[in-house]
């Protein structure tokens, strides 16, 4: 190896050692990552590298998660002047069923936050509610060409409108009374009286022949 080379991978070496922004296949197998709230109207977001509450300024940490079975993560905040909201340099996250919520335990040492004993602060985070847009499921009136509608309005006014008021029953023949019947009854009672008048005169006379 020439002196060179050597210089070269000595410099590579000390340079500070960077974080590279996380794979699409660490954010699906990472929980933790994304945005989060809480009960009392906080903001979390986390990415690969920092994680920010509120407004407050992006504090940076270190995944020092060990022998877990993706039910918990314990984070180091790098820099105590970035502790702030949380008032410790340890977090350790439980997860349960629910891949939409997790507990968050804060701790001011290691060893409390692998005991889970002295805990600082503890905050339950979930995760923001999708909304959904109201759709109107009423589907849009097809309207009718100009010629159709027009005939539909012909049609519509060639109908005879029904008369409001109410039809006046027709009376029966036997309820209504004819104009001719007076003088019909008046001509039966005159036939009969006719009649009666014939007899009356055949009786006399046949009486007056047997007198005779």
């Amino acid at each position: 190896m020439t002196i060179r080379t050597l210089l070269f991978v000595l410099a590579l070496a000390s340079l500070p050692a960077v974080k590279l922004a996380a794979t699409p296949e660490e954010e699906e197998t990472t929980p933790y990552f994304g945005d989060w709230e809480n009960d009392r109207g906080d903001t979390l977001q986390i990415t690969n590298d920092t994680i920010k509450v509120n407004e407050e300024k992006p504090a940076r940490y270190d995944d020092i998660t060990e022998d877990s079975d993706e039910s918990f993560f314990v984070l180091q905040i790098k820099d105590s002047s970035e502790v702030g909201y949380f008032g410790g340099n340890f977090l350790r996250f439980t997860f349960g069923k629910d891949p939409d919520h997790f507990s968050m335990s804060v701790y001011k040492s290691l060893p409390d936050t692998l005991k889970k004993e002295n805990e600082v602060k503890h905050i339950e985070w979930s995760a923001p509610a999708v909304e959904e847009e109201e759709t109107d499921e009423t589907p849009p009136k097809e309207e009718q060409p100009a010629g159709e509608q027009k005939k539909d309005e012909e049609k519509k006014s060639d109908q005879p409108k029904a008369d409001q008021s109410p039809e006046k029953p027709t009376p029966s023949p036997s309820a209504t009374s004819s104009p001719n019947a007076p003088n019909s009854r008046l001509s039966i009672m005159r036939s009969d009286l006719a009649e009666k008048c014939s007899r009356l005169i055949t009786d006399v006379r046949l009486t007056r022949n047997w007198m005779m």
